[in-house]
């Protein structure tokens, strides 16, 4: 049996997750700044996007996405986050000298791979996401819609696509 792959609603999950990645690379540099005490830019390709958040996000909003329970979603997004952060460490060690974060400094953490504080920021960035933010987005993918969509999502993602093989090329 084969399946029709719709195009549009793909399209809506590009723009979706090219969203979330900007999110997560603001998240990532408002708080890396204010604890540095100076401009942190945060991310790894060149473009204001931090993929492992577009990742994340669409992944949640698939697994919680039918949960209706704010404290349900809550504590099982900060399961998630905290099961894929940890995780995301011991694979990034596997490529990188340098561990992208470091939480050594924050009370109850694990290696300082991972953090109460930090958990329990994405449980309640994981209820703005199910509750606010990808329902906002439907909205606007059904707003915007059709050939536009379309466009819009296959030039950002050859844009995004663009940056990381110039990245990877020149790291």
């Amino acid at each position: 049996m084969t399946r029709k792959v719709n195009i549009e609603k793909l399209s809506a999950w590009v723009l979706e997750f090219t969203a979330y990645s900007f999110i997560g690379w603001l998240y990532e540099t408002v708080l890396t700044s204010a604890v540095w005490g100076r401009f942190a830019e945060r991310g790894w390709l060149h473009l204001p996007i931090c993929p492992i958040y577009g990742f994340c996000a669409v992944a949640l909003v698939l697994i919680l996405g039918k949960l209706k329970s704010v404290p349900l979603i809550f504590l099982v997004g900060t399961c998630l986050t905290t099961a894929a952060e940890l995780a995301a460490s011991y694979v990034l060690d596997l490529f990188i000298d340098d561990p992208l974060w470091d939480y050594d400094n924050w009370a109850f953490n694990f290696q300082g791979r991972i953090a109460l504080g930090s958990s329990l920021i994405f449980g309640v960035l994981c209820v703005l996401l199910i509750k606010i933010l990808h329902p906002l987005a439907e909205y606007f993918a059904g707003r915007f819609g059709g050939r536009k969509l379309k466009i819009t999502a296959a030039v950002t993602l050859s844009v995004i696509l663009v940056d990381t093989a110039y990245t990877l090329i020149n790291t």
